[in-house]
């Protein structure tokens, strides 16, 4: 069967060309884009430089007038005191660069003194009307007089030299005493602005408050003359005010800012053409102009090559489009067999329930809701009792039909939001979501715990089994599933300890040590295969000569999770989980692997003691495991010790493994002496070399008259045996030289060294000999 192709050709065509002119479209809109927001940038840059221009002018204009302000003061109404004030003034003039001339006048603008008589302005009547509105709305504030009202600037080129009324207050405060005109130099302030970027064409004004021009200049100086500006109209409220607009010229556009300080009444302006602002751009739009060009011939050319090939292709594309639908049909098949495998890859095949992977997916998922609405969730782990023994004895058949019985009456149990899983061999797992308190979860995991205990009727045979389940409560316990699964889990394992068809809750102060036991034994045959374990090593010292005799090799374990771990911490869980035996060889082969290396590095090390568990101690083939590690390591037998306990001597298989030691030359020491149950009667029949008395008898010695007897005595006995004395845990100077008086012949503790790893035992060997002996 024949299907009509989805597109034409001629459609996929038209969709390139529509590509094409949109991507063409869109260049030169960006074009224009860009270019308008560079221009736009580029003159309100300019406009903020000329406005911080204007102001920075109108403060110096403000600040000098300010000065002329202060000069004046030494102006007073005392005839007697005005001469010298005068003077002064003239001294205070002669110094400033600023000030170019000075006048003083009475209150009604009579000439009183003038540093330049002979152009000195006779009378100030023209500006009455301006003053008398100053007085009154800003008092006696410093202020430039209107143009329009000075005969001598009427119809003049802007002059040079800036006049500034400074009215004095007389002595009733109120009353006007003196005038002072001063006039600025126009050329010094217009050499300020020579570092200043106007441009060519760029300038500044000074303007009276009616928007009369009192000075132009640019960066070279006064300009006379210069283009022909619209009036402005300033804002006369407020202390300082701004503004700015455009004007035309010639047929160029200006871009004019000014700031108005009213209280004085002058305006600062800044006007520069939009040519000379814009100017540094046009090299930039220019080239873009042209990339773009060229952009838009490469996208044309595209465009032009793209239609002509899928026209070319057409026939091609006919003949794939029957393959396609060949494919098609596969593709249906493959997809109906993906969602088959997806099922089966997220079933247990089992039992029906989801498996490990895809109930942490959907769990995250629905515990994530859980929270969001602020609702109680809780996550059971499910551990059979005795399947092990019932797989075993009864078969795999009736084992697997006891799992999927398990598993339908867990699923019939489930309420619409819960979610359940096998985790593998007897392990279920369900998380309770809905809306429940605790008492209802705990309601519930009684109801599962009783329901699992019915008796099953499996293929004709009627079974007991129970379940042992531990509960973890989000968000108490943990809130992440994997949180919540190692909470559980340690809490079924307190349970199953408490006895069969038990269920508990996590509690982290009660189940603390059970849930650390429970770790390090299911982690123990991974530390084996990953090489946690470590030695650290402690010397023996010969009390005679206080040299190093030796070493005894302690074991640790470098936790992944709880770091370094001493041997109180694993060594009993070892015994009772059955890995003491593949620990202790651990132990032998790290301990000759180190020898050996010491030896390849030339450190001079005495025999190393490695303690050995009587359980390992009972095996038959001990000794040959032994002496077949020491050959691997090309060591020679003296070069290790095995340290045994008193219980090691009432087994008959390790009395004949320590002969055997012996005879190929493996020294022997009794640990723990004095704290087990047998005496030197039993030592006849033990072939050792050292007798360690234990630290609980060392910790008891003071250096008194009648410190320890025991260890005295045991000492006397030893050595009458032919024994060598090992003193362990002496952790005080009076401790050592009590035993050295007593005739010990080795100690060892804390007092000499603490155990310390194999790389700090070569620096330990250097500095223990170099320094002076302990007596």
């Amino acid at each position: 069967m024949h299907h009509k192709p989805a597109s034409s050709l001629s459609a996929v065509q038209i969709a390139m060309l529509v590509l094409g002119a949109l991507m063409v479209v869109f260049i030169w809109a960006l074009f224009v884009f860009q270019t308008t927001t560079a221009r736009t940038e580029a003159l309100q840059a300019r406009q903020s430089e000329h406005r911080n221009l204007a102001l920075i002018v109108s403060e110096s204009l403000k600040q000098m007038t300010d000065r002329a302000k202060a000069m004046g003061s030494l102006v007073v109404e005392d005839p007697r005191q005005e001469s010298a004030g005068f003077e002064r003034l003239l001294a205070l003039l002669a110094e400033d660069p600023v000030f170019n001339r000075l006048s003083v006048y009475t209150g009604s603008g009579n000439l009183l003194y003038a540093s330049h008589p002979d152009s000195a302005r006779a009378t100030l009547s023209q500006w009455d009307e301006q003053l008398e509105r100053q007085l009154e709305q800003v008092g006696f504030v410093p202020m430039l007089p209107l143009r329009s009202a000075d005969s001598e600037a009427i119809g003049a080129s802007p002059g040079w030299r800036l006049p500034f009324l400074v009215p004095v207050r007389g002595k009733a405060q109120e009353s006007l005493a003196r005038l002072i005109l001063i006039e600025l130099d126009i050329g010094y302030l217009a050499g300020l602005l020579q570092h200043v970027e106007l441009g060519p064409r760029g300038f500044i004004q000074v303007l009276d408050s009616e928007g009369e021009e009192w000075m132009r200049a640019d960066t070279s100086g006064v300009i006379v003359g210069g283009v022909r500006m619209s009036r402005i109209q300033p804002a006369l409220n407020g202390r300082v005010s701004s503004g700015q607009a455009t004007f035309e010229v010639n047929d160029e556009l200006y871009q004019y800012v000014f700031v108005t300080r009213a209280n004085h009444g002058f305006t600062v302006s800044v006007a520069q053409p939009h040519d000379e602002i814009l100017g540094p751009l046009r090299s930039d739009q220019n080239k873009q102009l042209l990339l773009n060009v060229l952009m838009t011939v490469l996208v044309g050319g595209i465009v032009y090559w793209l239609v002509r090939a899928l026209t070319e292709q057409e026939s091609v594309l006919r003949a794939l489009q029957v393959s396609e639908q060949r494919n098609q049909q596969l593709i249906e098949r493959l997809e109906g067999e993906h969602a088959r495998s997806s099922r089966a890859a997220s079933i247990d095949h089992l039992s029906g329930l989801y498996n490990r992977r895809q109930f942490l997916d959907i769990a995250s998922d629905t515990l994530n809701d859980q929270r969001r609405n602020r609702r109680l969730s809780a996550l059971l782990f499910i551990d059979l009792d005795r399947f092990k023994s019932i797989n075993d004895s009864l078969g795999h058949q009736v084992g697997d039909l006891l799992l999927q019985a398990v598993a339908g009456r867990i699923q019939r149990m489930l309420g619409p939001e819960d979610v359940a899983a096998r985790f593998g061999g007897d392990e279920f797992v369900v998380l309770l979501a809905g809306d429940r308190t605790e008492a209802d979860i705990e309601h519930w995991a009684a109801g599962l715990t009783s329901h699992l205990s019915a008796t099953y009727e499996l293929d004709g045979t009627e079974l007991n089994s129970s379940p042992s389940v531990g509960i973890a409560i989000c968000p108490r316990d943990g809130q992440t599933i994997e949180n919540l699964i190692r909470c559980a889990d340690a809490a079924m394992y307190s349970a199953k300890k408490a006895g069969r068809g038990q269920y508990r809750f996590f509690d982290q102060s009660l189940n603390l040590k059970d849930v650390e036991e429970f770790h390090l034994e299911q982690s123990f045959a991974e530390a084996l295969r990953n090489r946690e374990f470590i030695l650290h090593y402690q010397p023996q010292v010969c009390l005679e000569t206080m040299e190093i005799i030796g070493y005894e090799a302690l074991v640790r374990w470098q936790h992944p999770e709880f770091g370094l771990l001493f041997p109180d911490r694993f060594i009993p869980v070892a015994e009772h989980s059955g890995f003491v035996i593949p620990l202790g060889l651990e132990v032998l082969r790290l301990a000759c692997a180190q020898i050996n290396q010491w030896q390849a590095e030339a450190v001079p090390i005495q025999p190393v003691a490695v303690n050995v568990s009587p359980i390992q101690l009972a095996q038959p083939e001990f000794c040959r495991r032994v002496l077949e590690m020491i050959r691997e390591h090309d060591l020679n037998s003296g070069q290790l010790e095995l340290e045994i306990t008193e219980t090691a001597m009432l087994d008959a298989n390790a009395v004949e493994n320590l002969h055997c030691l012996k005879a190929a030359g493996v020294r022997l020491s009794l640990d723990d002496f004095g704290t087990g149950y047998s005496g030197f009667a039993h030592l006849e029949a033990v072939p050792v070399d050292k007798l360690k008395i234990d630290r609980s008898l060392i910790s008891k010695i003071c250096n008194s008259h009648d410190d320890s007897p025991i260890v005295s005595s045991t000492i006397i006995l030893a050595k009458r045996m032919d024994l060598k004395v090992v003193a362990e845990g002496v952790e005080t100077r009076e401790q050592l030289v009590h035993l050295k008086v007593a005739g010990c012949d080795i100690a060892q503790g804390y007092h000499l060294s603490r155990p310390m790893p194999a790389d700090d035992v070569p620096d330990f060997i250097r500095e223990f000999s170099g320094a002076e002996a302990v007596v």
